[in-house]
This record gives structure tokens, sequence and C-alpha cells, in this order.
């Protein structure tokens, strides 16, 4: 049930009403989910076919061609905040506004504010670029954001145990052309590895984000 008195990020709105009418069809928290692995396979220079082809195939032609909107609307709020030079996090803004709509939303995090995000960035950042820089538990990835936009030039290693999360993170990373790699684990055990991504890698050959994802051998 969702809680009208909760607002959404005036950038979100279109995406929002897009996703609405996927959601009460479907489970809000499973849509999501799914929108980020298809944003991730559109992503993957048709690495992933096999991956796009299961998960969309619960949908309707229709919701397909909503699913699909959704990600022109979040291409363009990436876009436009790259024109303006500054970082943004919109899945993790709408992962909230969904985890908020309900006591028995199956998303249970929130994450650091965007203002300290980029106090922790100033705080820790010595100029210097070039350097190899872990986050061991990303969430939507908004540390890293917030530090590349400081100094730009690092590679990133981030994980996260929550497989939502570590797609977020990927995105985020992929959108803001960060080359990085982003891996779905137990950070504590350094076990239990699921999957992982390898984000713009080729990024100086190609000029395109993209996502490469692949799973443990």
């Amino acid at each position: 049930m969702r809680n009208d008195a909760v607002t959404i990020n005036r950038e979100l709105k279109n995406f929002d009403s897009l996703f609405q009418k996927i959601g009460i069809r479907h489970n809000y928290i499973s849509v999501f989910d799914d929108f980020l692995t298809v944003f991730i396979c559109c992503f993957g220079f048709g690495t992933n076919e096999e991956l796009y082809l299961q998960t969309i195939k619960k949908y309707k032609r229709e919701e397909l061609d909503t699913l699909a909107k959704m990600m022109g609307e979040l291409l363009l709020i990436y876009e436009d905040a790259k024109n303006k030079n500054k970082w943004i996090d919109p899945l993790g803004d709408f992962y909230e506004f969904l985890s908020s709509q309900s006591k028995k939303s199956a998303l249970g995090q929130f994450f650091t504010p965007s203002a300290l995000c980029d106090m922790m960035a100033k705080m820790v950042d010595d100029g210097e670029w070039g350097k190899t820089v872990n986050e061991p538990c990303s969430g939507s990835g908004r540390m890293v954001l917030a530090l590349n936009n400081s100094t730009k030039g690092n590679y990133y290693v981030c994980q996260d145990l929550d497989p939502m999360c570590a797609k977020m993170t990927a995105i985020n990373l992929c959108m803001h052309e960060i080359k990085s790699e982003v891996h779905c684990m137990n950070t504590i055990t350094m076990n239990d590895l699921r999957f992982s991504f390898y984000i713009n890698h080729q990024f100086w050959k190609v000029k395109t984000p993209h996502i490469i994802m692949k799973y443990p051998s």
C-alpha cells in the first residue's frame, strides 16, 4: 500500500509514474530489481542475453515498452546531471522512496545523505589521483560518486552483500563514466561471491558506458 504522504524527488516523478503502471500488476520490489537487471543487460554489449530473456519473460509487450520508457527517463536524468557537472543517485533515491511506502517493505536500507557524502569525500580526498580505492559496503554507490566528483581518475573496487545494491552501484558508476568493478559478496568473510560487474573497462576504446557481468567459475 502506497503512502501518499511520502514525496518523491521532482526529477523522478515521470519515472515513478511509469513504474507504478507495472508495479501495481506485479510485486513492486521484484519489478525494481528486474528493471535494474534489464538496464545492466542493455549496457552489456550482448553478453547477458540469456539473463535478459529470462528476466523479461514474465512481462507483457506493453509492460516491456514501459520498462524501456523508464530507462529513457533515467538516462535523461543522468544526462542532465552530467551537463550540470554534478553527481546524482536517482536509483538510491528511488529505492529509499520504495522503502518508505510500507512497513512490510523488504527494502530495509537508507543510504548516507548526499551532503554528508560530499563532506566525507572532502575529508579523505588528498588531491591525488590514479589510486585504487575500495568501498566494502557500497549501498547504491554514492560515496564513490562523491569522491569521484572531488577527484577523478581513481579506480574503484566495490562490494555489497545485497544484489540490488550491487546492481545500483554498477549502474550509477557506469552512467558517471567511472572505471570500476563491483562484487556482490560478503566483504567481512570475503566469500559467497554471487556475481561481479566490470564497468567501463573499455571506455577509452568504445566511448560508451558499459557493464560486463560475470559469474564465479
